[in-house]
């Protein structure tokens, strides 16, 4: 065992001298001599002496350039793991060098190498996501990529950082970080030319910041001004709302005091209309009571006159029916003898009781049925006809045409029973 072992690293030693040679002789320019030790490492499985083999081929430095057979190295090396030739295969893959273009294989192959750390593989997985070649387009996962190359000095790494600052892609947009990748990719940049890019690239940047500065301080002040007229106006608005408040109030006060003095007004005038209402119903009740009085009063004089003329006539016809019967009764006693007069003894006089005076009968009218009528007398004829009736008696005018109680006797007004007529008018 311990004889293979040491077998095993002379081999390698012999094989790591042969390789250094081989790489010099690459490096010398000698491709013939570096084809010639690196063929054989190559197909022993050396991953270094593939990989370079691959690059020759692919280069055109030894025989006409074949694709193909550099692909076959590179995907020997790549397989065993060798991060350079991971890093060619996969751009082969990328720009379809030799083979059909996959976005995908190139991505596989890319993404193995840049796990590895290798800036290049970084780089250039951070430009597919970007790109969205064969998979999702993903700013955020570009700049990681991005930065992982920036760290190990890649100046194309750190340009497309500054790149992403300036659009804001997948970061927020932000030229003063921008400007400063700007500045580190123009550390790291391989040639003069390339650093003058950034440098120019920054210094444009550096007149936005500094114009975009110069128009937020501007911009700002306006907003001071803007702020501060604003406020002005706002102080000038509330003073005009609060005397516009006060002048509403004071008005709402005034209206208030000349609504209160205008309903005083209204109630006088109200109650002066009420009292001149209740005069005018005053006059219109004398009036009215003035009226009816004297209506009464005609009234009454028309039946007292009435009663006065009924009761002559029938005064006259009490005389006139009573005359013949006077006459008759005179005749009579005119007719009748005169009795002798006999002496009259003288006797002692009696004690004379006083009886009362008889009371004459009154002289009964003749009946009703007796009376003659307009047609048998020729006389006016008078209708049925009685004194006020009740209902009149008790009208307060009526009461107030009534002599007083107590006054003197006098021939009344009114009498308060009923005419009877001398005369009926005939059934007929």
């Amino acid at each position: 065992m311990r004889i293979l072992i040491i077998l095993l690293l002379l081999t390698a030693v012999a094989q790591a001298s042969e390789l250094d040679e081989a790489l010099r002789a690459k490096e010398a320019g000698n491709d013939v001599k570096a084809v010639t030790l690196l063929l054989p490492l190559a197909k022993n499985g050396n991953p270094v002496a593939q990989f370079n083999l691959g690059a020759l081929y692919s280069q055109n430095r030894v025989i006409q350039r074949d694709y193909a057979v550099a692909m076959q190295w590179y995907l020997a090396a790549a397989e065993q793991g060798y991060v350079l030739a991971q890093v060619n295969l996969g751009m082969m893959y990328e720009n379809g060098t030799g083979v059909a273009q996959d976005y995908q294989k190139a991505l596989h192959w890319l993404t193995l190498a840049a796990k590895q750390r290798n800036a290049s593989a970084e780089l250039q997985v951070g430009q597919i996501y970007a790109a969205g070649l064969g998979v999702q387009q993903n700013d955020g996962e570009a700049v990681k990529w991005y930065r992982l190359a920036a760290e190990q000095g890649n100046a194309i790494a750190h340009a497309k950082l500054a790149e992403c600052y300036a659009k804001g892609l997948g970061v927020a947009q932000n030229d003063a970080m921008a400007a400063k990748w700007y500045g580190t990719a123009a550390n790291y940049a391989s040639d003069e030319k390339e650093r003058n890019g950034y440098l120019a690239n920054r210094a444009a940047l550096e007149k936005n910041i500094a114009k975009r500065q110069a128009d937020e301080t501007r911009l700002e002040e306006e907003q001071k001004a803007a702020q501060a007229e604003a406020a002005r106006i706002a102080e000038e608005r509330a003073a005009i709302n609060q005397a516009l408040e006060d002048a509403k109030q004071k008005a709402a006060a005034q209206a208030a005091l000349e609504t209160k003095e205008q309903s005083q007004e209204l109630n006088d005038v109200r109650k002066e209309l009420d009292e001149l209402r209740k005069e005018l119903a005053q006059v219109k009740s004398d009036r009215t009571r003035a009226s009816q009085r004297s209506m009464l009063e005609t009234q009454m004089a028309r039946r007292r006159a009435e009663i006065n003329a009924e009761a002559a006539r029938r005064r006259r016809e009490i005389e006139a029916e009573g005359r013949p019967a006077k006459a008759e009764k005179k005749a009579q006693a005119d007719k009748k003898p005169t009795p002798p007069v006999k002496p009259v003894a003288i006797a002692k006089p009696e004690p004379v009781t006083a009886t009362p005076p008889t009371k004459p009968e009154p002289v009964k009218p003749a009946p009703v049925e007796s009376v003659k009528t307009a047609q048998d007398t020729g006389k006016i004829k008078y209708p049925a006809k009685t004194e006020l009736s009740d209902d009149e008696l008790k009208h307060p005018l009526i009461r107030e045409l009534q002599p007083p109680a107590g006054s003197i006797p006098g021939k009344p007004l009114i009498k308060l029973k009923q005419i009877e007529w001398s005369k009926k008018q005939n059934d007929s």
